[in-house]
């Protein structure tokens, strides 16, 4: 019994990196080629302008994506909209570009600040390939480039350099993926690695890769997860994504036959760096490594007893929570946990956590949008 249950959580965080990067086929070849060849542009600038309409108030929108910028700017996503909020949630502005949400079959956003962010879209007939809308006016404006790829985990370290990571292909433990860089904000992707049947990589085929991070233009680390007990599977690059080496990990005290699911790390100023590990076994938990060095070194925190959602606010502030009675809540970085009732239970419609601070945060459920601002101890409803 206690093997079918842990054969059952490896399949649900199996399943949670198969959604993340869905497999897709390589691109057709002159658009690789055309990805590589074509000389960067100077700007974005050089893409087609779409105007964003006069703003309008959105009223209660069911988000799937939510990135606070402090304790009343931020960002969302619902069905088919790019919305903006200057007053911690409670209104959201419409700032969709024009005539960009045709039907697409992916979305995913990044945000930089209150002015620049992109929004990746994958089309629903042509999942090879995509597009890629940028704006540095806070959604006023918007300018978008097709990329030569579709659905993928991205990012950006400043308004002109990013990464993406699109897998090509997953199955028995094993997923391929291509990995690409930008240089001007997303007006041109050059790619750094390809996974081809033949041949021997510095990334392995093996794992199901779920996230990648960059510290600068040339560190960086992705992450996932293998069914095999005791392993931690993260890698690392130190040349831009060219080439990867495995970084090992030792796994924490009491969980060594736990199995582990690695998400993307959090880098932040001075050197530390957080790398959320989930741990799957007869107790599940989460642990927080931790890095003091710019990453070449980790340490493994205080595992706390949570399989659910977590929000990284600073380098000390965590919080974790399954979305039941009990959240979790750290202000040294995963090394010690408080805990504390809670007056609203999403439970299983529990979607995403965002904190801007140790007291401060919002919660996505399926019945909508949620503010603490005592750490989670009461919740109040945005939408109504």
């Amino acid at each position: 019994m206690k093997r079918l249950k842990k054969e059952y959580k490896f399949s649900l965080i199996l399943l949670t990196g198969l959604l993340l990067i869905t497999a897709c086929s390589i691109p057709p070849s002159d658009t690789k080629e055309k990805a590589f060849d074509t000389p960067p542009s100077a700007e974005v600038a050089e893409a087609v302008a779409l105007p964003t309409p006069a703003l309008e108030i959105v009223p209660a929108p069911i988000l799937t994506q939510i990135k606070m910028l402090d304790a009343q700017n931020g960002w969302g996503q619902a069905d088919g909209m790019v919305l903006r909020t200057e007053d911690g949630g409670t209104t959201w502005l419409d700032v969709t570009p024009a005539d960009s949400f045709n039907n697409p079959a992916y979305s995913k956003s990044f945000f930089l600040d209150a002015k620049i962010g992109w929004v990746l879209l994958e089309d629903l007939d042509s999942p090879t390939v995509g597009t890629i809308f940028r704006t540095t006016d806070g959604g006023i404006s918007w300018r978008w480039r097709n990329t030569p790829f579709g659905r993928s985990d991205f990012g950006f370290l400043d308004a002109e350099t990013g990464y993406a990571l699109t897998g090509l292909g997953a199955g028995a433990g094993s997923m391929g993926v291509a990995i690409w860089e930008t240089k001007n904000g997303g007006g041109d992707w050059d790619r750094t690695f390809l996974h081809e049947p033949g041949f021997e990589f510095t990334l392995p085929f093996n794992g199901i890769k779920n996230g990648i991070s960059y510290r600068d233009p040339l560190s960086g680390w992705v992450t996932g997860s293998i069914p095999k007990d005791g392993v931690i599977w993260f890698y690392r690059t130190r040349d831009g994504g060219f080439s990867w080496e495995e970084q090992p990990l030792d796994m924490p005290l009491g969980y060594e036959s736990a199995q582990t699911s690695t998400n993307a790390p959090r880098v932040f100023d001075g050197g530390v760096i957080l790398l959320p590990i989930y741990l799957l076994g007869e107790e599940s938990a989460m642990v927080f490594y931790r890095s003091t060095d710019n990453g070449e070194t980790w340490t493994a925190t205080l595992p706390v007893p949570t399989y659910g959602k977590y929000a990284i606010a600073s380098s000390n502030e965590i919080i974790a929570w399954d979305g039941g009675t009990t959240l979790y809540a750290s202000q040294d970085g995963g090394e010690t946990w408080s805990f504390h009732a809670t007056n609203w239970q999403p439970n299983d419609l529990l979607r995403a956590l965002d904190f801007v601070s140790a007291t401060e945060g919002w919660a996505l459920s399926e019945d909508g949008l949620y503010r603490t601002i005592d750490g989670g101890k009461t919740w109040e409803s945005l939408g109504e």
